[in-house]
């Protein structure tokens, strides 16, 4: 029903009504807040039945008392009235103007006003009974009453009275723009096109210099799909006012749905060209150009409308995104603090600020502003584990630096062990982040240490396996990394990886090679696209000395995974294996461009010596 600004301005109303009477006696009353919607909606309906009970007897007292009394309290109830409209308060309104047209019955204009009103909450049949009685006063010739009335009567359904007054309004008046428009829907609405266009036409000659009966005549055409009339239409309104916003975007949209975008869009700039600050156009050009992606583009128009628009903050929100995909962070950042100005515990804008910040490396901002996103966000997850990435980046490089565990490693294990013990859903996920670390600082014991402590939590899923079962890989410990990788595929039998990773370990440790070819000979049947599989099925001809397969295979890999380093180091190791040196050092440089640390460069910068020398590198004999 009504809201509980609603029920506090009617508690409001009876307090100064009744102070301005007499003393009213306290009562105890529950905490507002605390009620829940029906009780609410029961408060208001008791606390409407005491307003208007009060305001009657106020009126009744005040007749009594005489005319200077009864235009005391008028005044008084009118300017309450008019403040309750002013703040959109319209059920408050009624309810005071239901009681002040009892007290001024002969006030047209406080009837009015309370037809506008009830009109404002839905309740048109009363207002109908105001309205009717207004222009019934005019002889049925006020075009102001007429006009409203009509739609009342269209809105309730009323076709043939609304009908009945726009013709009488456009019969006293030719001229009269509103009253020739709705009469020309109405027919419109009952599919009599051609009588609404006729009228249009009229009016048009009547008016001759307005350009809005051409454009409902374009619209009319274009619901009978009569898209040429509509087009010549659109283009008579244009002439006669070229600035006439609705024409252009008429015509552009009828382009638009006929698959000429491009089109569409010289329409709007060639009106933008001529007008710049048409807002509509503007407007629709930015939808368009934003919705098919074209960020370079919609930047100019963007920032004109946002000039024009300050206070649209869905439209800033926008052009950060724009200066975001854009790269003109500086720029982005600007319109999002500004617009925390107005909301400065906008989540969404909080974790932009933050993402800006983390692209561009300044990690101690972005972390700044991740933090500041409440645990109740759907962004808190994400926001806290971006943080754990950008901790874990500060402490390793701090560590490179002085090859010690300091501060910043204490800072990130403390918030790391921090977030598991407050979200027990962040468990996994977090302590993941560790091993990495971990990991990177070649303490692969430490990382297993972790990751072993959560094979018994349900969100350790195959993925953590995987990766578990590569750190024993790289300390040896192949029968751990095995019976990981068999835990996956006795689960799952057409995980395609886990038969890859059965049959590359064996390859890479030069055993069993017959069982190599048929575990990966398995994954490639289930997954024959995926670029790593096919990667180890050239590997193995590769080791098995059959460099023309080995060649083929590998570069599948290479299309469907063009820039991982290990595939292109393969294909640098075969060729160069065919003494084709060129193409080996093409492959070398373009492994060292995706090398992931100092010792794989610096391993790759050797071999494309080697290379240079037109001889093959010792490392790669080292892996024959």
């Amino acid at each position: 029903m009504h809201s509980l600004n609603f029920l506090l301005t009617l508690t409001l109303i009876i307090g100064v009504l009744s102070c301005s009477q007499a003393p009213v006696k306290k009562t105890e009353t529950r905490d507002i807040s605390q009620l829940t919607p029906e009780e609410i909606n029961k408060v208001n309906e008791e606390a409407t039945k005491k307003v208007s009970q009060r305001l009657k007897e106020l009126a009744s007292a005040a007749k009594k008392s005489g005319p200077e009394k009864v235009q005391f309290l008028a005044s008084d109830m009118y300017l309450k009235a008019s403040a309750a409209l002013m703040e959109g308060d319209y059920y408050t309104a009624n309810i005071i103007f239901e009681q002040l047209i009892q007290l001024v019955p002969n006030d047209d204009f406080v009837k009015q006003k309370y037809a506008i009103s009830l009109i404002r909450t839905g309740e048109l049949e009363q207002s109908k009974v105001h309205l009717s009685e207004l222009f019934n006063k005019s002889g049925r010739k006020d075009p102001k009453m007429g006009l409203v009335l009509a739609g009342v009567h269209g809105s309730l359904g009323e076709v043939k009275e609304a009908r009945e007054i726009y013709q009488r309004l456009v019969a006293k008046n030719p001229q009269n723009e509103e009253a020739c428009i709705f009469l020309a829907k109405s027919y419109a609405v009952e599919k009599k096109a051609g009588k609404a266009i006729g009228l249009l036409e009229k009016c048009s000659n009547r008016n001759p210099k307005k350009p809005i009966f051409d454009y409902y005549i374009g619209k009319i055409n274009v619901e009978k799909e009569n898209f040429k009339a509509a087009i010549a239409a659109f283009k008579r309104s244009l002439k006669k006012d070229p600035e006439f916003s609705l024409a252009v975007i008429a015509l552009g949209v009828i382009t638009e749905e006929q698959g000429k975008h491009e089109q569409a869009l010289k329409i709007y700039e060639n009106h933008l060209d001529k007008h710049p600050n048409d807002t509509i156009v503007l407007t629709r050009v930015v939808q368009i150009l934003f919705s098919q992606g074209k960020m370079a583009e919609v930047i100019e128009y963007a920032e004109r409308l946002s000039d024009y628009e300050p206070e649209n903050l869905n439209l800033k929100a926008k052009l950060g995104i724009l200066y975001k995909d854009t790269k003109q962070y500086a720029k982005a950042i600007s319109i999002y603090k500004d617009l925390l100005n107005y909301a400065p515990d906008n989540d969404m804008l909080l974790y932009y600020l933050g993402s800006i910040y983390q692209e561009i490396s300044d990690y101690e901002e972005a972390i700044v502003y991740f933090g500041k996103i409440p645990e109740k966000s759907g962004l808190y997850q994400d926001s806290s584990f971006q943080i754990a990435q950008m901790l874990s980046l500060l402490a390793k490089a701090d560590f490179d630096k002085t090859n010690e565990k300091g501060d910043q490693h204490k800072r990130f294990v403390n918030f790391i062990d921090q977030k598991i013990e407050e979200i027990e859903a962040f468990k996994v996920e977090f302590s993941v982040v560790k091993a990495v670390y971990f990991e990177g600082l070649l303490d692969n014991d430490e990382a297993i240490d972790i990751l072993e402590s959560l094979r018994a939590e349900k969100s350790f899923e195959n993925e953590h396996r995987f990766y578990l079962a590569s750190l024993f890989e790289k300390e040896d410990e192949f029968g751990k990394a095995t019976e990981l990788i068999e835990e996956i595929i006795e689960f799952d039998p057409k995980n395609a990886h886990a038969w890859n990773f059965l049959g590359y370990s064996l390859l890479e440790r030069g055993e069993k090679l017959d069982d190599a070819y048929k575990y990966i000979k398995k994954a490639v049947d289930l997954k024959p696209d995926d670029g790593y599989i096919r990667d180890s099925l050239g590997w193995y001809y590769y080791k098995t000395g059959n460099l023309p397969k080995a060649l083929a295979e590998v570069k599948k890999a290479a299309q469907q995974v063009p820039n991982d380093m290990a595939i292109n180091k393969h294909l640098a190791i075969i060729y160069s294996s065919m003494k084709d040196f060129g193409k080996a050092k093409e492959f070398i440089k373009k492994a060292l461009e995706t090398a992931q640390n100092d010792q794989e460069r610096e391993e790759l910068a050797q071999a494309l010596k080697e290379l240079e020398q037109k001889r093959i590198p010792a490392s790669f004999k080292a892996k024959e």
